[in-house]
């Protein structure tokens, strides 16, 4: 028991149901395959009072953020098992900075592709996920409904350029994509689920409003001359106060 007098096993699971992640995704979101890879630490039977520093400084990188109220990195933290400056010490030197906003993410809008090569960054005051490296890590904001099953208009997305953090995406990843059309002179930025059907790898939307519907077939160009490329891998959502 902790000084709350709650068990782990309960305080584990209290996380895990604030965050409203099942154990496969929170799995998976740690960078393994099955839920069964650490479905022992959730258990009610697991002997120990904490948990070790390896899977702690994993979990850091899925659950704060995470819930309503959001999920700090202190109540992670405190699920250790008091081993907190090796979690420390495996973390890996991260800029003091927080990641760069770089610009939006709206389905629908079509902006000169200029607009896109000059956009401003702007400091944020999200930290940088430990997972990946900082120089493949950006922000872009939310502008409009096209992603509001997820995430509302002026939240923050944390991308990872997947190519150079060297990672592969996965089927059901959320990720970044952009078209360009008149011969790249325009573009769009929208963000997609990856699922594949009939082998073939799909870009759907995770939009309740009927104007973003369209499902994008992602191969090098399709038939409109428009031109299809993930840009990166979303790997979590922050909503501004």
């Amino acid at each position: 028991m902790n000084e709350t007098g709650l068990s782990l096993h309960t305080r584990l699971q209290d996380l895990k149901e604030r965050s409203g992640l099942s154990l496969r995704a929170i799995a998976r979101e740690m960078g393994y395959s099955q839920a069964s890879s650490i479905q022992r630490y959730f258990s009610v039977d697991y002997p120990e009072t904490g948990l070790p520093a390896n899977f702690i400084s994993k979990l850091l990188a899925v659950l704060p953020g995470k819930g309503e109220p959001a999920i700090t990195r202190e109540e992670v933290l405190a699920l250790a098992d008091g081993s907190v400056a090796e979690i420390q010490r495996k973390a890996p030197a991260l800029p003091k900075t927080g990641v760069p906003v770089v610009g939006e993410v709206a389905a629908g809008l079509w902006m000169e592709a200029a607009l896109f090569e000059t956009e401003n960054a702007e400091e944020s005051t999200i930290s940088y996920d430990i997972r990946f490296p900082p120089h493949a890590q950006y922000i872009v904001r939310v502008r409009g409904e096209s992603l509001n099953r997820i995430a509302a208009n002026g939240d923050l997305l944390l991308c990872v350029d997947y190519l150079a953090a060297g990672i592969e995406l996965k089927e059901n990843d959320l990720v970044l994509v952009e078209r360009s059309r008149d011969n790249g002179m325009t573009i769009e930025r929208t963000a997609k689920r990856l699922v594949k059907l009939n082998g073939e790898s799909e870009l759907m939307p995770e939009s309740d409003d009927p104007r973003f519907q369209d499902t994008i077939l992602y191969r090098e160009g399709d038939f409109d001359h428009t031109e299809v490329t993930i840009k990166a891998r979303i790997v979590m959502v922050f909503k501004p106060l």
